[in-house]
């Protein structure tokens, strides 16, 4: 008599604990849908255009830290884990961050934002050069990350994102769509400056340490010679007699800086004939105010130098300075 007793208490308890697992998974996949999605991104402007298109269904995350460069930094283990485990990555392709080729990430969370702008892509031919042993230089190829300098790339990344961004969340689309009409609009007025530049001193020739501002010059119908120089490393002997070969052949008298040079950097190549002017290429973010209200104010400044240079042009007053 006590065996079936059993047989029945046995089963219903198997049953109660089949109930409870159900419904502990059941509330667990409720907290995973409620939770904000987890977007990872891999520098300043990707991070912009998400934070100008989501709400609070969403959480963020730049992991590198502001001191950092958002090219060469490599996350830690937990970082790792976090990124890994983050609803979309969104990357810039075109090889700027080195982490993304060094960690295994998932693919169908990755969205590589330089595949929707294939047909814009700028590839330089010597964009590195160096040397190995006695073999001489030589160069490699390669394409210019720096897609946002103008904003018609931004746009096209921008929907791209604003999709994927759907796609991982359906209920917030119309958010993201009104947002993204909202981000469009904001970049209408760099549109405006960079046409006017274009219109206003179309043909320019720049000098640049390295490949960062191809998509810019080529808005504005200006050309980069990139120099080759190590980013923030005073240039050396080679790095001199070569730009003095090169300003014999172009005698190029404007130059494009990451970053605010030295005095004595400004000195040395005010004595080439050229001309320096800082452009933040925004690959972090900014102490104050965001992509739009910072590029804008670039921008204007340029517009002021290059008035300026028309008025006063360095270069004239090296025409005849044989020391080069």
């Amino acid at each position: 008599m006590m065996q079936p007793v059993f047989k029945v208490f046995s089963l219903y308890l198997l049953l109660m604990i089949s109930a409870c697992q159900s419904k502990t998974d059941e509330v667990r996949q409720q907290a995973a849908e409620e939770s904000p999605r987890l977007v990872v991104v891999v520098n300043y402007p990707l991070q912009f255009i998400v934070e100008s298109l989501v709400g609070p269904e969403f959480q963020i995350m730049n992991p590198v830290p502001p001191n950092e460069n958002p090219e060469t930094w490599l996350p830690g283990n937990a970082t790792t884990q976090t990124i890994q485990q983050a609803d979309l990555i969104v990357t810039n392709g075109a090889d700027f961050a080195d982490w993304v080729k060094k960690l295994s990430l998932p693919r169908s969370k990755v969205l590589r934002t330089s595949l929707v702008i294939k047909d814009a892509l700028i590839t330089v031919p010597d964009f590195e050069v160096h040397s190995h042993g006695a073999g001489g230089a030589h160069s490699h190829a390669g394409t210019v990350a720096f897609f946002w300098l103008d904003p018609r790339l931004m746009a096209r990344q921008a929907e791209a994102i604003a999709e994927r961004l759907i796609k991982l969340d359906p209920g917030s689309e119309k958010t993201i769509r009104v947002n993204l009409e909202k981000l469009n609009d904001s970049l209408k007025p760099l549109n405006h400056q960079l046409d006017q530049l274009r219109e206003d001193y179309p043909g320019l020739n720049w000098y640049s340490r390295r490949p960062v501002y191809q998509y810019l010059a080529k808005r504005c119908d200006w050309t980069m010679h990139h120099l080759h120089w190590k980013s923030n490393e005073k240039p050396n002997q080679e790095d001199w007699k070569q730009l003095k070969t090169l300003q014999k052949q172009q005698k190029i008298s404007l130059m494009l800086c990451e970053s605010e040079p030295t005095e004595e950097l400004v000195r040395e190549l005010a004595e080439q004939g050229i001309t320096v002017f800082t452009l933040d290429p925004l690959t972090v973010a900014p102490a104050q105010g965001d992509y739009v209200s910072n590029m804008q104010q670039q921008l204007t400044h340029l517009q002021m130098f290059l008035k300026q240079q028309q008025k006063n042009p360095l270069q004239k007053t090296n025409d005849d300075a044989d020391s080069l």
